[in-house]
């Protein structure tokens, strides 16, 4: 299975950061550290940041030796980062912190990610999941959109499509395999519609691509 590591430093700028990864990116490595490197580490910078990408451990750590050797050279104190990328979570952790391995724990990444998107739904106003249905007449749309309505739930009707907000991927999932036998169903990231779900605010913008 593929890993993804990453080491990370946060320098004192933008320019000082620049300098870091030019020197990295033209630095003679020894041989030594070359083997361990095992192929092309990434490097990139954003801002103040530097950060080195690897497929394995032992990469990322070969990595982080070059570039601590570059941060003596320019006489720079700061102490670099090294992370492991979660897929369930979706998100980077500490190097410290292991891959789930049992079901309950993977269960537990998968409770993060949505409690995760649920706080970034509550507090943006923006749903991170929807389910688009397409019906297959008007009468119906409306007829569904008022019963989801009644649940409790954001709903922008197009015609004889529904696009209804979800906090979470589970959520998102739950409602389309309830709705499977009415229509048309997809579930993804809410990417195409801002949905407004802070009750102070009742209106839902749609971003078009769907009918009149």
């Amino acid at each position: 299975m593929a890993e993804d590591w990453r080491v990370t430093i946060t320098l004192d700028d933008a320019a000082q950061a620049q300098r870091v990864l030019d020197d990295l990116r033209e630095r003679d490595v020894r041989q030594d550290l070359r083997d361990e490197l095992g192929g092309r580490v990434a490097v990139s910078a954003d801002g103040p940041s530097v950060y080195l990408y690897a497929d394995t451990r032992r990469a990322a750590e070969a990595g982080e030796r070059c570039l601590r050797d570059v941060l003596d050279e320019h006489d720079v104190a700061a102490t670099p980062q090294l992370d492991r990328w979660h897929p369930i979570e979706e998100q980077w952790e500490d190097a410290r912190v292991p891959l789930p391995e049992s079901e309950a724990e993977r269960e537990q990444e998968r409770e993060r990610l949505d409690a995760a998107d649920a706080e970034e739904s509550l507090a943006s106003g923006v749903a991170q999941w929807e389910v688009r249905i397409e019906l297959a007449a008007q009468s119906e749309a409306e007829a569904l959109a008022e019963e989801l309505a009644g649940e409790g739930r954001d709903v922008v009707r197009r015609a004889s499509y529904l696009l209804v907000g979800a906090n979470d991927k589970d959520d998102a999932e739950e409602l389309a395999e309830r709705l499977q036998s009415r229509g048309r169903v997809d579930v993804e990231p809410g990417a195409g519609v801002a949905w407004q779900l802070m009750p102070a605010n009742p209106f839902a913008v749609f971003f078009g691509g769907l009918g009149a």
